[in-house]
């Protein structure tokens, strides 16, 4: 396989047919395009970092925080899936950009308060070590809740839209039945204003 060889064989007509097993496992595998894009890279980075700072907590002598970056971990890991198989498109029930941005909130707030917890507290260097790690995904979980705040900030700006569903949000919108009363009191408003 790798160094390459020198004489490689000519390619059959139709190109290199990927056997059905790597076929599957590539279709488990986010797309470049949403990996390459700000918030695939920001969930890269949030998945990376919590699995780095749950390892470094791992190594400590002191093991009592280790939970909260493996649930970060995880989650991340559900939202960077969730995000490139479009997930958010198929459940229309939930609010996506909401619950994406109350994980980074409550991310940013406990890696904050155990990151600083563990640098004053512990002296060893695994220790240390996760509280510096976790400063760094705090930052990164901030920037990924400011963006989205501004992303909605930006929707609810434009004003109220009455579609069914909102293209900033993703949260469908309720389809209240009329009533009759309804109706007559509207009826009743346009002979007003005549």
């Amino acid at each position: 396989m790798w160094p390459p060889d020198a004489d490689p064989d000519p390619e059959p007509a139709g190109g290199p047919q990927p056997s059905p097993t790597a076929a599957g496992l590539r279709a488990l595998l986010p797309a470049r395009a949403f990996l390459c894009s700000r918030k695939g890279r920001l969930l890269l980075a949030e998945s990376g970092l919590s699995f780095i700072t749950f390892v470094s907590y791992l190594a400590s002598l002191e093991t009592t925080f280790f939970t909260a970056p493996l649930l970060e971990f995880l989650l991340a890991l559900f939202f960077l899936f969730a995000d490139a198989m479009q997930l958010n498109d198929k459940w229309q029930g939930l609010c996506w950009p909401m619950m994406d941005f109350l994980r980074c909130v409550t991310a940013a707030l406990i890696y904050f308060a155990i990151s600083v917890t563990t640098v004053t507290k512990y002296s060893d260097g695994a220790s240390k070590a996760a509280g510096v790690f976790g400063f760094f995904a705090t930052i990164v979980f901030a920037i990924d809740f400011y963006l989205i705040f501004n992303d909605v900030a930006k929707f609810l700006k434009q004003g109220n839209s009455t579609d069914e569903t909102q293209a900033g949000t993703r949260c469908s919108l309720p389809k209240w039945p009329e009533e009759e009363g309804d109706k007559a009191v509207e009826e009743d408003s346009d002979r007003d204003s005549d």
